[in-house]
């Protein structure tokens, strides 16, 4: 996996794409506890470790969840 950097405001945005597992609550925790933004890998860690419910399909979950990443970073930076 590629590591690129997450923005603060990336990760608020990516709430509703890839963290729509995760409550609204645990999600924003995460947000103020990086004011700087996060890796990629931290960020598919922390939705996985927190998706309700969780992801049955262990296999390629990682591939899954940094598609999306990759598909919105690359949209929002146009």
């Amino acid at each position: 996996m590629e590591t690129c950097n997450i923005s603060n405001n990336d990760i608020i945005e990516l709430k509703q794409t890839m963290g729509f597992r995760v409550d609204v609550a645990t999600w924003n925790k995460f947000v103020s506890e990086h004011p700087n933004g996060c890796t990629n890998a931290e960020l598919i860690e922390f939705t996985k470790s927190n998706a309700n419910p969780p992801y049955e399909v262990k296999e390629n979950i990682d591939e899954y969840l940094e598609g999306i990443l990759k598909l919105f970073v690359k949209f929002v930076q146009r």
